[in-house]
């Protein structure tokens, strides 16, 4: 059974993916066109777009849903093998086309819809896989061998979490169970296991604290019975929740400070969402709030439109940052935050600051590649200099883009910083999303700063 399911899995992904992507070709033509006639040089395209996939598919193994991958990972996995084909594509569609260009109509609706129902298709797929695994499918079988800490919590993953597929029945002990203190359920002996080549199990799973000699003699018992082995090393702090195994040639080096946004396929995921979402917002809301917005303020007081301030941005770089003005001119705006009844904000001012208006602009920061739609706040310099000495890892906020919003003010706190505490919960919380971004996460924040607007927040002022 299981090498039936190896076998055909692959295929039945990728018939199924062929299905979405013929689907949604002839939809886009619907949408570009009101037909769905495959005329020159629609026919040639859908050819070169048809045959295409499979190949890059399956040699970009996008079949391969690991046992203990994240939805995230496979989000952000059909995201990219998506970004890589319609470049692909489009540059093939080119030569294709000739003199006929490819409407661009027909190309936006292609491109917007393989990016959705693709990563749903996937996100789907993983999700049948995980239940079908949880109830007994495509079933792998683990040897834990080490009768400690590190084999107790293995066998207790697997326990906990069925739909990774990898049954366990206990541990071996490298004393063959003398000296048993623990619950966990002592398998049989060890030299047997090791003679017989391993041969009821998939996987086998070795604890660092087991003699390196003993550890030696596995490895060359399992290459012989080309059976995998996996190592559960010993990591004693906590500065490790996030790091990278590389090798420097013969030598082992650990990233201890590993972020997620490190990654440039987290990057590029989101950017491409800062670009479209602040791209709408600029089209649709800035285009029609902005000669709105600009001519109540340029009748209240007198004054420019935006009020722009110098701010910290990603690795300390300076930039302008952009908000609708909504005080009276006045010397003390970089350096005296706004408080409850202040007298420099407008009667427009106090609206706009209250509902968070005043903050539109800065999406054309984000446009530009300055700041992100989500990311710890960007605070003006004077305010960093006051802080950045005294709370505890204080630049760290400052490895990512500023967002237009964040964590710590999605969590409330916003507005007028008035002692140390308030600060450095804020950074706490700015590197507790860096720690832990995702895209979902992103969203997440997102509805609650939306919520948090609409609810009315207390110190929006």
């Amino acid at each position: 059974m299981k090498k039936r399911f190896n076998r055909y899995f692959p295929y039945l992904f990728i018939l199924g993916e062929l299905i979405i992507l013929a689907t949604i070709f002839f939809v886009s033509l619907f949408v570009a066109f009101g037909s769905v006639d495959l005329e020159k040089p629609y026919s040639y395209a859908f050819l070169i777009y048809i045959c295409s996939w499979p190949v890059f598919s399956y040699f970009n193994k996008d079949y391969k849903i690991g046992r203990a991958v994240s939805y995230y990972n496979t989000f952000k996995k059909a995201f990219t093998s998506v970004f890589i084909f319609v470049s692909l594509i489009s540059l093939l569609w080119i030569f294709v086309a000739g003199e006929e260009e490819i409407n661009r109509h027909f190309m936006m609706a292609l491109v917007l819809f393989l990016f959705v129902w693709l990563t749903i298709y996937r996100v789907f797929v993983h999700l049948v896989l995980d239940r079908y695994r949880a109830f007994g499918g495509n079933i792998r079988y683990a040897a834990i061998i080490g009768y400690d800490k590190l084999g107790f919590n293995l066998y207790d993953l697997f326990k906990r979490k069925p739909h990774y597929g990898i049954r366990c029945e206990g541990i071996y002990s490298e004393n063959n169970g003398q000296n048993k203190k623990h619950k966990y359920p002592v398998l049989g002996e060890l030299d047997v296991l090791i003679d017989d080549g391993f041969k009821n199990y998939d996987f086998i799973y070795l604890s660092d604290y087991l003699p390196r000699e003993l550890k030696n003699r596995i490895v060359r018992a399992a290459d012989e019975n080309a059976k995998k082995v996996k190592l559960l090393p010993e990591i004693k702090t906590d500065v490790l929740k996030t790091f990278v195994l590389r090798r420097y040639d013969s030598i082992s080096v650990i990233d201890i400070n590993r972020l997620p946004l490190d990654s440039w396929g987290n990057r590029l995921a989101k950017r491409a969402f800062d670009l479209s979402f602040s791209l709408v917002v600029i089209l649709f809301v800035l285009s029609w709030m902005y000669p709105l917005f600009a001519l109540i303020i340029k009748l209240e007081s007198k004054g420019p439109v935006f009020f722009k301030q110098w701010r910290e941005g990603q690795e300390g770089e300076h930039f302008l940052c952009l908000k609708f003005r909504t005080m009276i001119l006045n010397r003390d705006s970089d350096t005296q935050w706004a408080t409850k009844h202040d007298p420099r904000v407008t009667r427009f001012g106090a609206f706009l600051r209250k509902t968070s208006l005043d903050e539109f602009p800065q999406f054309l920061n984000v446009f530009l590649g300055q700041m992100s739609v989500v990311g710890p706040r960007p605070h003006p310099i004077s305010l960093n200099d006051q802080y950045k000495n005294s709370v505890q890892k204080f630049a760290k906020r400052h490895e990512s883009k500023p967002g237009v919003t964040g964590l710590a003010q999605a969590m409330g706190y916003r507005g007028e910083v008035t002692d140390f505490f308030q600060m450095s919960s804020r950074v706490k919380l700015d590197r507790f999303y860096l720690q832990n971004w995702s895209f979902f996460l992103d969203l997440k924040i997102i509805f609650l700063t939306i919520f948090g607007i609409a609810k009315g927040q207390e110190k929006a002022y």
